[in-house]
């Protein structure tokens, strides 16, 4: 067996980031990847947090290393039913040459002009540095704008004939929301015959959350391109979110997405060299969501809604000349439900 998964781990070399690839796509979810981990023998408290899977499994195959405990990592999601799939990939990348694809040359140190040359301070800045070939540095005014805009996106109860559901929603009139048709229209109870917006369900809230019931009679949906807009019970005090953006969206553009994931309190994710494929009809990125996520307004960089997140959709990718089935996050273009609402007759601003 090959010694590149034993600590310190090189990330020069192919083989440690491809396996945190295939990581990435065998365990996207942080409860999967936390039980593949307990395990293989983590030592508890040292799961690492982040805002998205990728950046998690960066770090947590340096702390599988350091604890001696990755090759044990890959060996458990070998046997692992869940991801039968991948199980051949694991398999080669503990032989002592598994096959990958050609990596991009590294660079050397130049970009480090400080003086503190101690070798350790210089393998740790090193390290730190290869754990992601991308710029996770974000100019600080995203903190402020993503807070404000954040007022404006609801999270939803739903409930079909008693039975209750959850999704996301955002303001784009002060009495209309935007949101997706499954959120209103449920494949097996019919339409929603009840809604309520809560625009601060937030873990350190603290007030007079803002609660409003949602119109159940009148709603203005879209199956094929999986929208919906409800009018609320009154208007709201919170400013309407412009759609759309006069900017080229491009593959590997940084997106934030506001959501309320499983049903729970407000989060974002900012996710850098996120996009993945763009057309008239949709975005796919790589930014993480969950289940209660439907419907949140997915931003580019200047915090302008471009897409309407509605899905997860499966993708046919190359893994060392073998095709596998990897997954995506999936947003409605903002461009095609602006055709949608303009036909409608609903109000909205564009940017």
């Amino acid at each position: 067996m090959t010694n590149y998964l034993q600590h310190p781990l090189d990330w020069t070399r192919p083989e440690v980031s491809q396996l945190r690839d295939v990581f990435v796509l065998a365990y996207r979810r942080r409860v999967t990847a936390e039980q593949l981990a307990d395990s293989a023998g983590l030592v508890p408290g040292t799961f690492p947090e982040h805002d998205n899977m990728r950046a998690t499994w960066t770090e947590l195959v340096n702390v599988l290393a350091l604890q001696g405990i990755l090759s044990r990592t890959v060996e458990k999601a070998i046997e692992d039913p869940a991801v039968s799939a991948y199980r051949q990939r694991f398999q080669e990348m503990l032989t002592a040459k598994p096959a990958v694809s050609a990596g991009q040359p590294m660079d050397n140190d130049a970009w480090w002009k400080g003086a503190d040359r101690d070798p350790n301070v210089g393998r740790g800045i090193h390290l730190e540095r290869m754990m992601e070939r991308r710029n996770r540095l974000i100019d600080i005014c995203i903190a402020s704008q993503v807070a404000h805009v954040a007022r404006s996106v609801a999270y939803l109860e739903l409930n079909f004939a008693g039975q209750r559901a959850f999704g996301t929603g955002f303001l784009i009139q002060p009495d209309l929301i935007l949101t997706n048709h499954h959120n209103v229209v449920h494949k097996e109870y019919g339409d929603v015959q009840a809604i309520t917006a809560n625009f601060d369900h937030e873990e350190r809230f603290v007030g007079e959350p803002l609660v409003l019931k949602g119109k159940t009679h009148g709603i203005i949906k879209d199956a094929v391109h999986d929208w919906a807009v409800v009018r609320l019970e009154s208007a709201v005090n919170r400013p309407p979110l412009a759609l759309g953006t006069p900017w080229a969206i491009s593959r590997d553009d940084t997106i934030i997405i506001i959501q309320h994931p499983g049903g729970g309190f407000k989060k974002f994710a900012l996710d850098t060299l996120s996009i993945q494929f763009i057309n008239d009809d949709v975005v796919q990125y790589l930014a993480d969501t969950q289940d209660g996520s439907s419907g949140s307004p997915v931003f580019n960089i200047r915090m302008q809604p471009i897409a309407l997140h509605h899905a997860e959709v499966p993708v046919d990718i190359d893994m060392a000349g073998k095709r596998e089935t990897g997954w995506r996050n999936e947003g409605i273009h903002m461009g095609q439900i602006m055709k949608g609402l303009e036909a409608a007759g609903v109000p909205y601003g564009a940017n």
